[in-house]
C-alpha cells in the first residue's frame, strides 16, 4: 500500500513540475512580449529556450544522482530546485535587468524538469510492478495535460498562478521525502555498451516529432491567437489530452506502445499540415488527441524500459530532453524568422518544421 502512494504521489509531483515549466512559458509568449516589462517577442522566446538548453545537463547531473543513489534523492532535489526558482519568478521586479535574472531562473527550471521525469517515472516503475503499475507509469505523463490546465490561470494572474506553482511544487517535495523509501547508495560504475548509444539515438528520434509539436503548439502558435481566447483552446487541448491519456494509458496495459506512437505521428503531420485552415478550438482539440497517442504512455514505458538497470536513469532522462531541446529549438527558430520577416513566414514555416520532425519519428520507430 505504501509504495502504491509513493506511485500516485509521483505523479502528482510530475504535474507541479510540469504545470511551473509550462505556465511560464505561456506567460513569456503572451504575457511578457505585452507587459510593462517589454521583453519583445525575441527575447522573451530566449528566456524559454535556456530552460531547453539545460534539460540535457539537468537530466544527466540528477541521473547520476538516481542511479547511484536512488530516485527519491533526485526526486526531490529537482522539486525543490524547481519550486524556488518559480518563486523568485514570481516575485521579480520591473527593471532593466529582469531578462537576466529570468535567464538565470529558467536555466535552474530546465535542470529540474531535466532531472524529474526520469526520477518520477522510474520511481513508479520500480514501485508498483505488474499491470498496474503499467498503468501508473504512464500516468506520470498525466504531468503534462494536468499542468497545462493550470496554466490557464497564468493569463489571468501570472504572478499569483506561479506562486502556487511554487507552493505545489516545493509541497510534493516534503511528501515524497516522508513517503518514500529511500534506496542504500551502492558501488555504481555504469558500463556503456554500442547498442547503448544506438537506443540513446533511437530514444531521442522517437520523442523529437512530439517535442516539436508540443512547444510549438503551447508556446509560438498562440502569437497568431487573440489572448483572451488563448485560456479556451489552452482548456480545450488539456481536456482532450486527459481525456486520450487515460484511455490510452488503459491501453497500453495489454499494447505495445510502437504501434501507438506511430498512429500518434500520423495524426500529427496530418494536423500540423492543416493547422491554419482548421477553426482554432478544433484545431488544440485534435493537438490533444494526437498528444496523447505521441506522448503518454508510449514515451513512459517505451523510454524507461529502453535501458538496463545501472544507465536507465541517465540514458532515458538525457534522451528525452535532447530530444526536447530540440523541439525547443525549432520553437526558437521559428520565433526568429517570424521576429525577422513578420507572422506571415509562419504560415509556411510552421507546418512545414512540425510535419518534418513527425516524419523523423516515424522513420526512427520503424527502422
Amino acid at each position: 500500500m505504501r509504495n502504491l502512494v509513493v506511485a500516485l504521489f509521483s505523479v502528482v509531483s510530475t504535474v507541479s513540475i510540469w504545470y511551473n515549466f509550462l505556465a511560464y512559458n505561456v506567460v513569456a509568449s503572451i504575457i511578457l512580449t505585452k507587459s510593462a516589462l517589454h521583453l519583445g517577442v525575441l527575447l522573451s522566446f530566449t528566456t524559454i529556450f535556456v530552460a531547453f538548453i539545460a534539460r540535457p545537463i539537468g537530466a544527466y547531473v540528477f541521473g547520476i544522482i538516481g542511479d547511484k543513489f536512488s530516485s527519491k534523492a533526485s526526486l526531490v532535489l529537482t522539486l525543490i530546485i524547481m519550486g524556488v526558482s518559480t518563486l523568485l519568478i514570481s516575485i521579480i521586479e520591473r527593471t532593466w535587468y529582469t531578462a537576466y535574472e529570468l535567464i538565470v531562473l529558467r536555466i535552474a527550471q530546465g535542470l529540474s524538469i531535466g532531472g524529474e521525469w526520469a526520477s518520477a517515472s522510474i520511481l513508479t516503475y520500480e514501485s508498483v510492478r505488474g499491470s498496474v503499475g503499467r498503468f501508473l507509469t504512464s500516468l506520470i505523463q498525466l504531468g503534462v495535460p494536468l499542468g497545462m490546465l493550470l496554466t490557464a490561470f497564468a493569463v489571468i494572474n501570472w504572478r499569483l498562478a506561479l506562486l502556487m506553482g511554487s507552493l505545489l511544487s516545493l509541497s510534493s517535495a516534503i511528501i515524497i521525502l516522508a513517503l518514500a523509501e529511500g534506496a542504500k547508495p551502492i558501488n555504481w560504475r555504469p558500463t556503456l555498451r554500442i547498442e547503448d548509444a544506438w537506443k540513446v539515438v533511437r530514444a531521442i528520434g522517437v520523442k523529437f516529432g512530439e517535442s516539436s509539436s508540443f512547444y510549438v503548439y503551447t508556446s509560438v502558435l498562440l502569437i497568431y491567437f487573440n489572448e483572451y481566447g488563448i485560456s479556451n483552446l489552452i482548456i480545450a487541448a488539456t481536456i482532450s489530452l486527459l481525456i486520450f491519456t487515460l484511455i490510452t494509458s488503459a491501453v497500453m496495459t495489454r499494447a505495445g506502445p510502437v504501434k501507438v506512437l506511430v498512429l500518434g505521428y500520423v495524426i500529427f503531420a496530418l494536423i500540423n499540415a492543416l493547422m491554419f485552415r482548421v477553426q482554432p478550438l478544433l484545431l488544440f482539440i485534435l493537438f490533444g488527441i494526437a498528444d496523447a497517442l505521441a506522448y503518454t504512455p508510449p514515451q513512459s514505458l517505451y523510454l524507461v524500459s529502453l535501458f538496463r538497470s545501472d544507465i536507465r536513469h541517465v540514458s532515458s532522462g538525457v534522451s528525452y530532453h535532447i530530444a526536447s531541446s530540440l523541439g525547443g529549438l525549432i520553437n526558437y527558430l521559428l520565433s526568429i524568422l517570424i521576429s525577422v520577416y513578420g507572422l506571415n513566414t509562419g504560415f509556411i514555416a510552421i507546418p512545414a518544421s512540425l510535419i518534418m520532425s513527425c516524419v523523423i519519428s516515424i522513420i526512427t520507430l520503424l527502422i
